[in-house]
């Protein structure tokens, strides 16, 4: 059965949501631990679920930190060409106006920035990313003002998440939100409080009613 949500404005996270990255983060900082002495596997692995600064805490010694944040940033741009877009995503974005869109991420505008391209799909004109905030998902602020960027009352938003985190963020800011399956159970993402499933972003098809978009979620 499908479900129809109304907005004037739809907000997207990146990495899991609108794009495969996850090849493009192993690489990344498997060529950072190798470099600084660390166990790649370990690291690459703990990499696909954590922020840059909490992986860097982790894993390297306190005098490596520095080294390997600006390390990670330098892999990460070069790995970009490893990342895929998620069936349907560049058909999704296609379909919406000129802004009345744009991604919310937790990860470096740089990066992200070429994660995007290196996918094929458009860089919006609102990216929030880590820069832009300073609390970072599961707390409200990136949709806060991912909203706020596009002039819009955040009711009047709906966000597209493939994390708890990501969807807790999204809820807690005052937004509707449809979950995206591949990296979490569907149990998990009704729980933090997902309106919708889907299974891929090309499951959302988009209509423009005016200043209206209308969201058919299958």
């Amino acid at each position: 059965m499908d479900d129809t949500l109304t907005c004037r404005a739809l907000l997207l996270d990146v990495d899991g949501t609108l794009v495969d990255s996850a090849d493009a983060v192993r690489a990344a900082w498997s060529a950072v631990a190798q470099e600084l002495g660390v166990d790649p596997e370990e690291v690459a692995a703990a990499a696909l679920a954590r922020r840059a600064s909490e992986v860097v805490e982790d894993f390297f010694a306190a005098e490596d930190r520095p080294h390997a944040l600006d390390a990670s940033l330098r892999t990460s741009v070069a790995s970009a060409h490893l990342v895929r877009a998620l069936p349907g995503a560049t058909d999704l974005l296609a379909s919406l106006p000129p802004g009345r869109w744009g991604c919310v991420t937790s990860g470096r505008r740089e990066i992200l920035t070429a994660r995007l391209r290196g996918a094929g799909l458009p860089v919006p004109d609102v990216l929030v990313t880590a820069e832009d905030v300073g609390r970072g998902k599961p707390h409200p602020e990136p949709y806060l003002r991912g909203a706020e960027l596009l002039g819009v009352d955040p009711a009047d938003a709906v966000a597209l998440e493939d994390t708890p985190e990501g969807v807790r963020s999204a809820r807690a800011a005052g937004l509707r939100v449809v979950g995206v399956l591949g990296t979490h159970r569907p149990d998990d993402l009704r729980g933090a409080g997902a309106d919708a499933l889907v299974a891929a972003p090309g499951r959302v098809v988009v209509t423009v009613d005016g200043d209206l978009l209308r969201l058919t979620v299958a």
